[in-house]
């Protein structure tokens, strides 16, 4: 019962400064119902209590999860598919193929590879790559994949442009290309048809790359670690923001710190300032006060976690940092204003018990003040955000893709079977041999680790080039998925006589994509060492 009653005060705690914001109270002085809310942190000796409540947070159940996103579609046809590659060929698409997973291996065609994002392109694929060779029993699947920050479907019934856009496009009925697309992306949203996907974040490179993160598997227990450094009674109770602040959204946030130093600080940095900038806020005695400040100093994880609220709030495209903060122990402050999309783990947070939202960056200041008079009640959100997080390692991850692509298999109105030209994927490595602009560029990311394999090689086996292990044949993605051959951008890439790249395939579709015949001669060699 005591549990019962500490997890009803944490909702009444939660319902009450719902009811409070949505009417618009500015005030920082104590609400008379706060006062009815029963500590949710229990002191000393009843520590155990929480420890109890906190197992909860621990479980994801990704079945219900996936069948709320599944629901609006009871069948998927061939013809969804042809439109979803379609839509891989519309201008803005960094990423986007069509995967087989036949009897256990997987096949992969590119239809968008774009050249300059190569560093990232295995990161995309690496989800199902990484499911399949933890569930080698996954069912046939033919899908698409888009690896965009924002949804490619979009259908929003109460907004009459959106709507007549997608009824033009894809009217149903009969013939070719006529239902929407089925394909799967790194966000999603009630107003879009889209699948969910995970997002390229999970899995960045294992070596050292330009955006400098390391892949959730090392990332989310290094960050676990640092969230624990900080007693709760010493972080700083100043709502904070670290990076860049180049969204419209941001601004606005930005200049909420500078009206209200006493509650709130933004720290804006680019990623152009790492190697300009390389003294932390706290060695410079900057992450004491509030405020706005430009490109002085950086903050480390563990020094973000100093701050007793941090704020997350809308960036150019989505904010993919949510995760991260999490893990802090500190309550995390949801700024709704401009976040339109979600990744496909934010289906299993409730505002009010792993964060706590706010309608726009002014609301920030007073819910600051309100947090501050209930801190007990913070609290609770911060471990119960923390432990929430601490469960989703790639474990889990891959748990839920094996759940939505399970379910996505059994939609499918057809035999998947695999796509003529399409490359076959055993390994990490050949997907870094396959994107790979050069062998220099290669051996930057190549793990030569074979454990990555859904099918690794029998100890003692004689490995030889070129896929080393792997199923890699000499394969490359087409020059036109890799370049945009629009006349202000690269209208000349693919030209068969002049090049850009000889580690580019003018195979047609439906023949397998070996480099350029030159390769051979003059470039990298790819099918022969």
């Amino acid at each position: 019962m005591a549990e019962l009653a500490a997890v009803v005060a944490a909702a009444c705690c939660a319902s009450a400064a719902g009811n409070w914001r949505r009417a618009g109270r500015r005030s920082s002085r104590l609400p008379q119902w706060s006062a009815r809310c029963s500590p949710a942190v229990k002191p000393g000796g009843m520590h155990a209590e929480n420890d109890t409540l906190l197992a909860v947070h621990r479980k994801w159940d990704w079945k219900t999860i996936v069948q709320d996103m599944m629901i609006g579609w009871p069948r998927i046809e061939p013809d969804n598919l042809e439109t979803a590659v379609a839509a891989c060929n519309d201008n803005g698409t960094m990423y986007c193929s069509r995967m087989q997973v036949i009897d256990g291996s997987l096949y992969l065609t590119d239809y968008r590879a774009i050249f300059f994002d190569r560093h990232y392109a295995p990161s995309r694929v690496m989800p199902l790559l990484e499911t399949l060779r933890r569930n080698p029993t996954l069912p046939n699947m033919d899908i698409v994949v888009a690896g965009n920050d924002e949804p490619r479907v979009p259908g929003i019934p109460g907004e009459r442009h959106s709507w007549g856009r997608t009824c033009s496009r894809w009217p149903g009925g009969g013939g070719k290309k006529r239902l929407p697309p089925a394909i799967f992306a790194s966000t999603t949203n009630r107003g879009t048809f889209d699948l969910p996907w995970v997002d390229f974040a999970w899995f960045f490179p294992r070596r050292p790359h330009k955006l400098r993160t390391p892949p959730w598997s090392a990332l989310q227990p290094q960050l676990y670690k640092a969230g624990g450094l900080v007693p709760w009674a010493e972080k700083t109770e100043i709502a904070m923001h670290t990076g860049n602040v180049g969204s419209p959204y941001r601004k606005l946030v930005a200049a909420a710190a500078r009206k209200n130093p006493d509650t709130m600080l933004v720290n804006e940095l680019f990623i152009g300032d790492h190697k300009k900038i390389t003294k932390t806020c706290r060695e410079l005695g900057l992450d004491t006060q509030g405020g706005y400040q430009q490109h002085k100093c950086f903050m480390r994880f563990e020094d973000q976690c100093r701050f007793k609220y941090l704020l997350n709030s809308a960036s150019i495209g989505y904010a993919n940092k949510l995760k991260s903060l999490l893990l802090c122990g500190s309550v995390v402050l949801y700024v709704r204003d401009g976040m339109r999309h979600k990744e496909f783990y934010e289906y299993g947070l409730l505002a009010g018990v792993h964060y706590v939202a706010v309608d726009s960056a002014d609301d920030v200041p007073a819910m600051v003040r309100w947090l501050r008079q209930n801190d007990d009640y913070a609290r609770a959100v911060a471990q119960a955000g923390r432990a929430r997080m601490s469960s989703l390692d790639v474990g889990a991850l891959t748990d839920f893709m094996a759940v939505a692509l399970s379910a996505y298999a059994k939609r499918q109105a057809f035999t998947p079977k695999v796509q003529p030209g399409a490359v076959r994927i055993e390994c990490e490595d050949d997907l870094w041999r396959h994107y790979s602009l050069s062998r220099a560029w290669m051996r930057m990311y190549t793990m030569e680790d074979n454990t990555t394999c859904v099918h690794p090689p029998k100890p003692g086996a004689v490995l030889s080039g070129p896929g080393w292990g792997g199923s890699y044949a000499g394969s490359k993605p087409r020059c036109f998925a890799s370049h945009d051959m629009g006349p202000k951008a690269q209208p000349e890439a693919c030209r068969f006589d002049k090049p850009f790249s000889l580690s580019e395939s003018w195979a047609p579709q439906g023949e397998f994509p070996y480099p350029h015949p030159k390769d051979a001669e003059r470039g990298e060699k790819w099918v022969t060492v």
